[in-house]
């Protein structure tokens, strides 16, 4: 996986019903990365993820998957049981600022 991250992703498990997200910050160093993600349906549904949790395949995957079935999460059955987080600005390169600042904005998907 590629550092700063791509910004579409989908989880393999139904978080409150979602399960396409947008990275729209991350930061950290080494082992201590992270992003945080915004449902692309719900933006109240808001999650920061560790960078281990998000390159492990079982939990997620790069870009914007359309399998129609995925297993709800035991831990998560409505919205009031998802841990959000609050976040202050997207990323400069993010290209979701207005005005976009920067040339150089992070790709959606990884390519192949």
């Amino acid at each position: 996986m590629i550092w700063p991250p791509v910004k579409a992703w989908t989880s393999k498990i139904n978080l409150n019903g979602q399960l396409h997200f947008v990275a729209i910050n991350y930061g950290g160093e080494l082992l201590k990365r992270w992003v945080l993600l915004m449902s692309v349906l719900d933006s109240t549904v808001v999650v920061k993820v560790p960078w281990s949790q998000l390159v492990d395949l079982s939990k997620w995957e790069a870009g914007w998957d359309e399998i129609n079935h995925r297993v709800s999460s035991k831990l998560v059955n409505n919205k009031s049981d998802i841990k959000t987080t609050n976040f202050s600005l997207p990323s400069i390169d993010s290209g979701l600022t207005i005005p976009i600042s920067k040339k150089t904005i992070r790709p959606w998907f990884e390519k192949s």
